[in-house]
């Protein structure tokens, strides 16, 4: 839909690739993961990227809303001080997302 000719930053492209397959196969967006350094503060960024959000099953349309669980991947000692910051990460991803919709923090 782009008039022919002007140039397209491939990082346009690739996001308009990728956040509908990151959607639907781990139920997170490419805008969290490429705010992930702003999120998490650079000291844990380069130790740790979000994998996935697990969304909790709804037997029914009638059943409450439960907030989800943000798995986040991480190296060795790094996952202590992510620990210690779980408080305030989700806090932050849910600012990020702008609905409570982080409850608690998976690390793997």
């Amino acid at each position: 839909k782009r008039p022919f000719g002007n140039p397209v930053p491939v990082s346009d492209l690739a996001t308009e690739i990728l956040d509908p397959v990151l959607r639907k196969r781990a139920g997170i967006s490419i805008g969290l993961v490429q705010s992930w350094e702003e999120i998490a503060g650079p000291r844990l960024a380069i130790h740790s990227r979000p994998e996935k959000i697990q969304w909790p099953r709804r037997l029914h349309e009638d059943d409450p809303f439960e907030p989800a669980v943000l798995v986040i991947a991480c190296e060795g000692m790094a996952a202590l001080h992510l620990q210690h910051e779980t408080g305030e990460i989700i806090n932050r991803v849910n600012a990020f997302l702008g609905f409570t919709a982080i409850g608690r923090i998976r690390i793997v």
